[in-house]
């Protein structure tokens, strides 16, 4: 989102996608794949895997993420933050220095807002900042809030204080060696086609990258049919705030991994065309999938990075 990530058949340069036995969700729940401590903090927050290095977290009109980048000093990774907060939300954007108390210390932070001219009303707001952890590990830590409104900003906080001592609140160590290869779904392998990288891949979520085009999965189990819902309108909310321009979501009938869903559909503005992006979700036996695939409108039908997941019925 992640931010993010369609064809029938793969391409001729895509690699075959052998069987595989199922790869259970570790820790996977109802309300979401969160370590226990983390669960009522993190309740009701959507993963949209982003690289084996950060995780992005959709909470409920918040956009959240964690990184831990190894090739970026303290003051790098917080300039690399606002940059990012720059792309997003360029127009009207305000971005003020200061600190925030996270962890038992104070740390240099930035607080942002997106409004309109003359202190008309906001489009979003919310920090970013960067600790430091153990062993001298860089961890930053960025919350976009929707409108700006206070109990949002507040709830950035909250998340920023686990975020901040406890790290990822999947569990999972972010660093590349955690990658998991070949990458999969439960019920089969994928492949990552020729001059494409794989920057994310654990257990139950991943993305595959190849220039402008990207495939991005993510699994829970059980699967309940109104937690599969919220999951994919939070995803897609995700994906279209992270693509500045991005044009009206629609829905058009598809086929996910070989299953009758609805798609959505949006357009987003690039230096070489319009961006397509598709989404949906699906559910098979006790598990749900969500998935999407973006690649320039030149690209179509569906490029091989999709990996025959989307195609049209």
């Amino acid at each position: 989102m992640s931010a993010v990530y369609l064809l029938g058949m793969l391409g001729a340069c895509a690699a075959p996608t052998p069987r595989v036995l199922p790869v259970a969700p570790e820790g996977a729940t109802p309300v979401g794949p969160f370590v226990p401590e983390a669960r009522a903090l993190f309740e009701g927050c959507t993963p949209v895997p982003d690289s084996a290095t950060s995780r992005t977290y959709r909470c409920d009109g918040l956009s959240l993420w964690v990184a831990e980048p190894t090739d970026l000093t303290a003051d790098g990774a917080l300039e690399e933050a606002k940059a990012r907060i720059q792309r997003r939300l360029w127009e009207g954007l305000v971005v003020v220095q200061g600190e925030l108390p996270l962890a038992g210390r104070a740390w240099p932070s930035a607080r942002f807002s997106a409004c309109g001219e003359g202190g008309g009303a906001c489009r979003a707001g919310g920090y970013v900042t960067v600790v430091t952890v153990e062993l001298g590990r860089v961890r930053q830590l960025g919350c976009v809030a929707r409108g700006d409104s206070r109990p949002a900003l507040a709830r950035c906080l909250e998340l920023f204080e686990y975020l901040a001592s406890q790290g990822n609140p999947e569990g999972e160590v972010l660093k590349e060696e955690a990658l998991l290869v070949p990458p999969r779904l439960p019920w089969r392998a994928l492949a990552v086609p020729q001059d494409c990288q794989l920057s994310a891949s654990t257990s139950r979520a991943g993305r595959i990258r190849c220039g402008e085009a990207s495939f991005v999965w993510s699994v829970y189990q059980p699967a309940r049919g109104d937690v599969t819902r919220r999951w994919q309108l939070q995803s897609v909310e995700e994906l279209a705030e992270a693509l500045p321009g991005s044009g009206p979501v629609e829905e058009v009938p598809c086929l996910l991994e070989s299953q009758r869903v609805r798609c959505t559909r949006f357009t987003a503005p690039t230096a070489r065309g319009p961006l397509e992006v598709w989404s949906a979700a699906v559910e098979w036996e006790d598990r749900a999938l969500f998935a999407s695939c973006s690649f320039l409108s030149s690209e179509t039908p569906f490029p091989a990075v999709c990996n025959g997941a989307f195609s049209l019925p």
